[in-house]
């Protein structure tokens, strides 16, 4: 049955969905969510035509008959699910299968093995390859078998082919869920009848085990009812899928299903009631990152839908309970997948410029093997383009030989084998548009001369037609600053990517040659056949350069004389597609030529080989000059230029979108190392190709992540090689229905976006993720009884890729249900979108038995089923491991409080208003005794602070300096960054200078000190000048006295001189009595010396206040690196002292600590910085205001 409920719009290629449909909000961008309502999403049902599954008859070489009977009528069919292949010969009760997940393509035109056996004995008048159906299958695209069926028809034939190619590659087959392998595997059994048309015993004890264990298992068939020994054999109709359904669960029991569904219900129970399922599934199998109104949670109507769906018992239904048996079957059923299920539709936006994409690219595509001495192949491009590959390589040569006159596509100078290029046009066109619809890029490397280039350009617009994009686009002309088109605008086209000559050149030369297409003479294409020579000259223009220039010292032209010999090669296949009536029979005579001179097995190449061929490799670089006009005139958006480097695209504002450059891997990593958020922006509007360096002669792979994270577009690698990196790639490209392109995320798209590929941290706008991976169990790793363990590894950026460090523990001998128990935290993805998670399953000699990639934005939260893959990508017949996925946003520990509170607001409101009853409770109890304790303690400490001010303030300068305000103030300033600080009033209260602390301060003392020792000097000298008068006047007064008595009476003398104002002894004394006051008035300052000294005792005391502050912010800051310091070092040892991280974990733990640490160390420090300003900010302004008022007061005071 189909289903509709997602489809393709035809005006837009967004994912349209049901009106019941709801949004997923992913890491960047709008998702689409699986869940309709209570409904789900599955991935489309195959729609298999009646025809198909009715069958048809065909004819068939038997197997093991003779060559002379091998060719039989059988009954060429599908099974309803279309899981096989099948195909019975007559009435023989033996029938065959084919594993549909194993078919790579099924084509028409193929010719057929052994075809002349084949019509004598069916009277067939010739071979007609358009009747024979070909199946290619196996594990590797390089190494297919292929299975042939001859179709009464070619009508008929061609009808299977349509319908078989879009069954064979549905998307279905890459994601069964466990219920359905289990059903496929019985269906296997099924189809393993023996000649009496009955199932062996022993086929189906292989499945469940290996030879030790048959025994055990033979004793669990007993306990189901079949009463068997190895040798017996049963009735297909007995084993009904019921049966073997009971008999699987019997063989394989599961432990950790069953403690699980103990955890979920009460223990002693044996159903879970409707209550218990609903909230496991929304904390266990909802992703908590999901908005709750864009995507609800789970209901009682959709747990309901479930337990109807899957519960078998009528009375557990009908009480809405579900048993063991209900819940491990919806454990395994579609309602439980391990990936999106819309993300394997087209979900993402196709209409943004083809530079926004990551291509799937495949590097020398045409190689099916080793890149010296390999093998040349047409039919890799078609498999290489089923697989959903856009962009494929062509190395063009001049053809020698057989091929002399034609291009040919081969590794030059590397003695590959050549294939034509018309037949590989072919295949492409066959293939282009089968999986996907969107544009493919053909890849030119031309080292063709200018006459087979012109042929070459010739041969496109024959083969494709329509399909060539010969001109650009209307609405995106190749003009500067005009971006490329979208995908969605390129539907069914096929690109040109090559070197492009100048507009002018190139126009001069079509003027030159008279090359213009209108004037350009016909080519007779169709009258040239591949194996003959042609009339044009042998070509030698200068610069053009051989395919195997080995050649010349051989007489044989034949490239395989001079390989290492090997045996005799077997016939090759290739493909002829759609070519043309005339040259077809020509053409399947070249490639059979082509397959029997190329085609032998594998090829060994000694070290010494090896080491020659590489010093004697010289890799060419095709021309930019020698290019045919007319090929460069049909590229447009791929145009391959020269990397003009990072400086020069900066000074570029208007870039030529159209412009394009390949990188090897070795140029591109060191792009990446020294520029890589330059290469970032140049990869936002132009496209780039990254292809491996020319040492891999062994066709191995870079790793494609490296340039991912860069945003490169084009990141080329060798398909034929199922190694690591090819798996990557295989699992990236799978989603977005395999269309081949994949929208990058929005950092490495929008211009104003900043991204560093190397980011440590977080990064602006992208969420990170935190993944918890327990691996818990496998089942049916292996058919042998070995010990295995499962490792688990994480690609993305440099930080947050982890590989070989997360493994479980070595389960020994039990390949059947092995219980593993191993939990592994990625704890920060900075990227979530560019992140892959890898599982592979080892045995005890590391040997791989399956692995599986999955895209993180794709992964599901909760217990699910890894169905496990080849190499290849092919999935296993039933190799799963059982996984527990805990999906959610990266939260640092310090921030660990907050996320929880909004990721469950309801029990953080609860556990909020807890904490406030009892704070209120504290308050209740001793609230108002402690204020007012407090209050007297905070007034004690004022007024005991100004006792000590006024009393040391006698004792002399240095204790007043001690006891000023700025002692309060170090109090404060000394506060570490979390306690309260300081308000601009309080610091106000507790800076307030009056004219009583100016008095007393050291400043306005020593003033009126010095004032006074200068005072008490001049009285002394003062004291010494009277000294020195009186003893003058006492020598004259004698001396006149002397003479006065000889000549008069002494009373008239002294009458005399009073009369005459001379001086008497008291009038003296009066005189120095006078003086001396006078000089004593002088030892006090005066008022302008007052103020004077006031203002600087004021100055003195506001600056020791700020210096003091200073001092106090230096020792606080040192102080809080020290307590950092400590706090740091004690986190530190408490990680390395954990001996159950393992030492990877531990230094990345370390690592996003110190992290984490320093920033919020930083914060811490910026915020004290930012304080400590702000306090002395408004320690100035206090102290302008307080300036102000104090030299006011001083004014009022000194008069």
């Amino acid at each position: 049955m189909k289903n509709n409920l997602v489809s393709k719009s035809k005006t837009c290629n967004r994912l349209r969905l049901n009106p019941n449909g709801l949004r997923r909000k992913g890491f960047s961008g709008v998702k689409f969510l699986i869940c309709l309502n209570y409904k789900c999403i599955h991935i489309t049902t195959m729609e298999i035509p009646a025809f198909i599954e009715k069958g048809e008859e065909f004819l068939k070489r038997a197997e093991g008959t003779a060559v002379s009977q091998n060719v039989q009528k059988c009954l060429l069919r599908m099974d309803d699910d279309g899981l096989f292949v099948i195909w019975q010969f007559g009435n023989r009760p033996e029938i065959y299968c084919l594993e549909t997940s194993q078919i790579h393509e099924v084509k028409t035109g193929i010719p057929l093995k052994d075809a002349k056996a084949v019509f004598e004995q069916h009277d067939a008048e010739t071979n007609v390859p358009n009747k024979v159906l070909t199946f290619y299958h196996g594990f590797e695209i390089g190494n297919l078998s292929i299975i042939q069926f001859v179709a009464t028809s070619t009508k008929s034939a061609k009808k299977w082919e349509e319908s078989m190619s879009k069954l064979v590659l549905h998307i279905r087959l890459k994601h069964l869920s466990p219920a359905e392998i289990m059903k496929k595997q019985w269906k296997r059994l099924q189809y393993s009848l023996n000649q009496k048309g009955m199932i062996p015993i022993r086929k189906l004890v292989k499945q469940f085990g290996h030879d030790k264990s048959e025994k055990a298992i033979l004793q669990k068939f007993n306990h189901c009812g079949f009463n068997c020994s190895k040798k017996d054999e049963i009735n297909p109709a007995e084993l009904t899928f019921q049966v073997y359904k009971k008999l699987h669960q019997k063989v394989c029991e599961r432990p950790d299903l069953q403690s699980i569904f103990q955890q979920i219900g009460k223990k002693k129970q044996d159903y879970i009631s409707l209550s218990d399922f609903i909230a496991w599934l929304n904390e266990n199998q909802r992703d908590p990152r999901l908005n709750e109104i864009l995507d609800p949670t789970y209901d009682e109507k959709r747990a309901g839908a479930l337990i109807q769906k899957y519960e078998n018992c009528p009375k557990n239904v009908e009480l809405n309970r579900l048993s063991l048996q209900g819940f491990t079957d919806y454990m395994s059923s579609v309602d439980n997948p391990l990936i999106y299920p819309s993300h394997l539709q087209q979900y993402q936006d196709m209409d943004q410029p083809l530079s926004h994409y990551f291509i799937s690219s495949s590097h020398n595509t045409y190689l099916t093997g080793r890149q010296f001495g390999g093998k040349s192949s047409v039919d890799i491009y078609r498999h290489v383009l089923l697989s959903g590959c856009r962009c494929v390589e062509l190395d063009c040569w001049d053809g020698k030989g057989d091929y002399h006159g034609e291009p040919i596509i081969t590794h030059g100078k590397a003695m590959c084998s050549d294939v034509p290029f018309k037949n590989i046009l072919y295949a492409i066109k066959d293939s282009a548009f089968v999986v996907s619809e969107y544009p493919v890029v053909l890849s030119f490397e031309t080292h063709c001369s200018k006459p087979l280039q012109l042929k070459m350009a010739k041969y496109c617009e024959e083969v494709f037609g329509e399909m060539l994009l010969t001109k650009p686009l209307e609405s995106f002309p190749l003009e500067r600053g005009i971006p490329l088109p979208p995908p969605s605008a390129l539907k069914r086209r096929i690109l040109i990517k090559n070197k492009r000559l100048d507009p002018e050149t190139e126009k001069a030369d079509v003027e030159y040659t008279g090359c213009d297409k209108e004037m350009l003479p016909e080519v007779q294409l169709d009258e040239m056949p591949v194996n003959e020579e042609h009339s044009l000259p042998e070509p030698d223009f200068m610069g053009t350069e051989e395919a195997h220039p080995e050649l010349r010292q051989t007489k044989s032209h034949d490239i395989n004389s001079i390989l290492p010999k090997t045996q005799e090669p077997k016939p090759t296949v290739l493909s002829t597609g759609d070519i043309p009536t005339k040259t077809q029979v020509s053409v399947t005579k070249s490639l059979n030529v082509d397959s029997t001179r190329t085609k032998s097995k594998k090829q060994v190449f000694t070290e010494e080989d090896e080491s020659e061929l590489l010093r004697n490799y010289e890799y060419t670089k095709p021309s930019a000059t020698n290019i045919h006009p007319y090929l460069s005139s049909i590229v447009n958006y791929c145009q391959s230029v020269k990397f003009p480097g990072f400086k020069k695209l900066e000074e570029d504002n208007n870039r030529m979108c159209f412009q394009m450059s390949s990188f090897s891997e070795s140029m591109g990593l060191n792009y990446v190392k020294t520029n890589a958020t330059e290469l970032v922006n140049f990869n936002k509007n132009q496209l780039s190709r990254i292809y491996p360096r020319g040492n891999r002669v062994d066709s191995s792979n870079y790793m494609p992540q490296i340039f991912w994270n860069v945003g490169c577009q084009m990141v080329s690698l060798n398909f034929q090689t199922c190694d690591l990196a090819q798996q990557l790639n295989a699992a990236k490209f799978e989603y977005n229905a395999s269309a081949g392109y994949l929208l990058k995320p929005e950092m490495l798209l929008k211009e104003n976006r900043f991204f560093d590929p190397f980011a440590e941290s977080t990064v602006d706008g992208v969420i990170a993720a935190q993944c918890t991976v327990k691996v818990i169990s496998a089942q049916f790793v292996s058919d042998k009884p070995v010990s295995t363990y499962v490792e688990v590894d994480m690609y993305g950026l440099p930080n947050d890729t982890i590989r070989k460090e997360f493994r479980t523990q070595l389960v020994v001998g039990n390949a059947l249900n092995p219980q593993y128990n191993g939990t592994f935290l990625f704890r920060k993805i900075i990227f979530p979108d560019l992140a892959l998670m890898r599982f592979t399953l080892y045995d005890d000699s590391r040997q791989l038995i399956g692995q599986r990639v999955i895209p993180l934005s794709s992964l599901q939260n909760g217990y699910r089923y890894v169905s496990l893959r080849t190499t290849s990508g092919v999935p296993l017949d039933s190799a799963s491991i059982f996984v527990k996925f805990q999906l959610r946003s990266y939260v640092p520990d310090s921030l660990m409080v907050i996320a929880n509170a909004l990721e469950n607001p309801k029990a953080h409101q609860i556990s909020l208003r807890k904490q406030h009853e009892e704070q209120l409770k504290r308050l209740e109890d001793d609230g108002d005794d402690s204020d007012s304790e407090q209050d007297s303690s905070n007034g004690d400490d004022r007024s005991s602070v100004r006792q000590t001010k006024s009393s040391d303030s006698s004792t002399g300068g240095e204790s007043t300096t001690k006891n000023n305000p700025k002692v309060k103030l170090e109090k404060n300033f000394g506060k570490t960054a979390s306690e309260k600080q300081l308000t601009t009033a309080e610091i106000k209260e507790e800076n307030s200078i009056n004219l009583k602390m100016l008095l007393d301060h050291p400043v306005y003392v020593k003033a009126a000190e010095v004032r006074r020792k200068e005072a008490a000097k001049s009285i002394k000298r003062q004291e010494k000048l009277q000294s020195k008068a009186l003893k003058r006047e006492k020598s004259i007064k004698k001396k006149n006295d002397d003479d006065t008595q000889t000549c008069f009476p002494l009373g008239k003398i002294l009458g005399k001189r009073s009369k005459n104002g001379s001086p008497s002894n008291s009038e003296g004394s009066d005189r120095s009595t006078e003086e001396k006051s006078d000089v004593i008035s002088s030892l006090t300052l005066s008022d302008k010396e007052k103020k004077e000294a006031l203002r600087v005792a004021l100055e003195t005391v506001q600056q020791q206040n700020l210096t003091d502050a200073e001092e106090t912010h230096k020792k606080e800051m040192a102080e809080l690196i020290q307590n950092q310091t400590k706090q740091w070092m004690e986190k530190s040892k408490v990680i390395r002292k954990d001996k159950t991280i393992a030492s990877g974990e531990r230094d990345r733990r370390l690592k996003d600590q110190k992290h984490e640490e320093v920033k919020k160390y930083l914060d811490e420090r910026q915020t004290l910085k930012i304080r400590q300003m702000k306090s002395i900010e408004r320690l100035r302004s206090v102290q302008s205001d307080e300036a102000d008022r104090v030299k006011q007061e001083i004014e009022e005071a000194v008069v």
